[in-house]
């Protein structure tokens, strides 16, 4: 494998120790691998559907279907931009070169709260599900739970620091198993309910189609946190073979929504709703149970943790490379631009940012039950992904503006699909505001933190006076301005 480091887009190599991220680390597989690995299909399913069965009832796929087509947009915005300028920071480096400096710090500022805060999500589910193994009322005990987080947590930083290629053999390892397993699990609860008579299930082919009277604006805020973990595909975009990160995105999305689809429309009936419902904190290992027994629910268990595990290790890779990226850039301090100069990773932003996960398991474990923490955390993510997906498809549409009109197909997939993923977004966030849908949770982490981001981008730009404020080679400028007048957009539209 090649050793040639990538140079950060519109600059010199980076300056920190170490030089620059290890170019060509990655094919194509090995990068959809890691988007799936973050979205967590397994972890995500364990921790959201019974929400997402709260708010919309047995109507699931419905809220899947309707935050797929949005979102392949947006998948789409995020190729286009990828073709432009592969970025560690992604739609950080995007916005902020396209549109305005502030508001690319802001984008950055709400990724990094995303898979900071996000790990929560991850690491309350690991400790339940392995103490489980031994007793039910540890796995129910925040304490125990917090302390088995953190030391998972502690190992898959160890991984994600050891170099890009091990996270990858990493999530490959796992994927296959969990997969597998989960698609194995669906078509038996298929067979169980259809075929076998399950009683007590309202679990109908009826629902596939039909929209719930209630809940469904609440649905899809829980789906598109179902989906969201697949941009990871952008993070790696400097250390991937050529410009593979935006194709990998496009088909990262369209496997995840035929994963939920089936296999929550399939778990969803094995029992009744109130049965689901009381089961929720160790969801899996009940349908594990419930489909084949007390083995399987281990395999099942076993699933999980190895799923959760990929998908915490991929959400430090991400974060990791989101605060390299502003380090670079100086808007970050300096600390984090840093290279290790043998395993080609962000070693400094990569451990304080894993290090900074185990911080909000504790504050978030300790001031809530688990149930409650892991319904607030699902919805305020959610909310952040929202935003950060819909800055990135407008940005996409604005950066190729001047093209957009030049062929259908360029018209389609450079303006029609991603800006219908930015109002789609943007349109789940007001009508939850108006309605008053976010809870006080959502308000403070949500908006209290972006508000906290765009703060520190101006304190940034007062004390460091970083050339991504100023210089057009890397903002917001005359250079970039003048690209604009020929943009060069995808070969092909999805470049596949």
């Amino acid at each position: 494998m090649s050793d040639v480091t990538s140079r950060p887009p519109g600059g010199p190599a980076a300056a920190g120790s170490g030089g620059g991220l290890k170019a060509n680390a990655l094919r194509m597989g090995d990068v959809v691998i890691m988007a799936l690995a973050s979205s967590g299909p397994t972890q995500s399913i364990a921790v959201g559907i019974v929400g997402l069965m709260l708010a919309v009832y047995y109507h699931t796929f419905m809220a899947i279907l309707i935050c797929f087509i949005p979102m392949i947009g947006i998948a789409i915005g995020y190729q286009r931009l990828n073709a432009w300028q592969p970025s560690a920071g992604a739609t950080y480096s995007w916005v902020g070169r396209a549109l305005n400096p502030h508001a690319g710090f802001f984008a950055g500022w709400i990724m990094l709260m995303y898979y900071t805060i996000g790990t929560t999500s991850l690491t309350v589910p690991l400790g339940t599900y392995f103490l489980s193994f031994f007793s039910n009322s540890a796995a129910n005990d925040k304490y125990w739970v917090a302390l088995v987080g953190s030391i998972f947590d502690i190992l898959v930083l160890i991984v994600a620091a050891l170099g890009i290629k091990l996270s990858a053999r990493f999530n490959w390892g796992w994927a296959i198993f969990e997969y597998v397993l989960m698609i194995g699990f669906a078509v038996a609860a298929i067979v169980m309910i259809y075929f076998t008579g399950l009683s007590g299930s309202v679990h109908t082919l009826s629902s596939l189609f039909t929209l719930p009277r209630t809940g469904l604006m609440s649905g899809i805020l829980i789906a598109i946190f179902l989906y969201s973990g697949w941009d990871t595909a952008a993070y790696v975009g400097e250390e991937a073979k050529g410009k593979q990160a935006g194709r990998a995105a496009i088909l990262s999305v369209v496997i995840l929504f035929f994963i939920y689809s089936f296999v929550i429309f399939a778990f969803q009936g094995i029992a009744p709703f109130g049965t689901m419902n009381a089961n929720q904190a160790n969801i899996l290992a009940f349908v594990g149970d419930k489909i084949g027994g007390g083995f399987w629910k281990n395999v099942m268990i076993v699933a999980v943790l190895g799923g959760t595990l990929a998908s915490l290790q991929a959400a430090i890779v991400s974060s990791g490379r989101i605060s390299f990226a502003m380090g670079r850039d100086r808007v970050f301090p300096k600390f984090f631009d840093n290279v290790h100069p043998r395993w080609r990773t962000p070693w400094n932003a990569t451990i304080l940012l894993g290090l900074l996960n185990v911080v909000f398991l504790w504050g978030t474990t300790l001031f809530s039950s688990i149930g409650h923490a892991l319904d607030n955390i699902v919805s305020t993510l959610g909310l952040m992904a929202a935003i950060f997906y819909f800055l990135t498809a407008f940005t996409a549409i604005w950066y190729y503006r001047k093209v957009i009109t030049k062929g259908a197909g360029n018209f389609i997939l450079g303006g029609v699909l991603p800006g219908f993923g930015a109002a789609f977004m943007a349109f789940v966030i007001v009508y939850m505001l108006v309605t008053g849908q976010f809870t006080t949770t959502n308000l403070v982490f949500g908006f209290g933190l972006a508000l906290v981001g765009l703060i520190l981008s101006f304190v940034s730009k007062g004390v460091g006076h970083a050339k991504f404020y100023s210089d057009p080679t890397t903002s917001f400028g005359d250079k970039v301005e003048a690209a604009f007048e020929n943009p060069e957009p995808p070969s092909d539209g999805f470049g596949l």
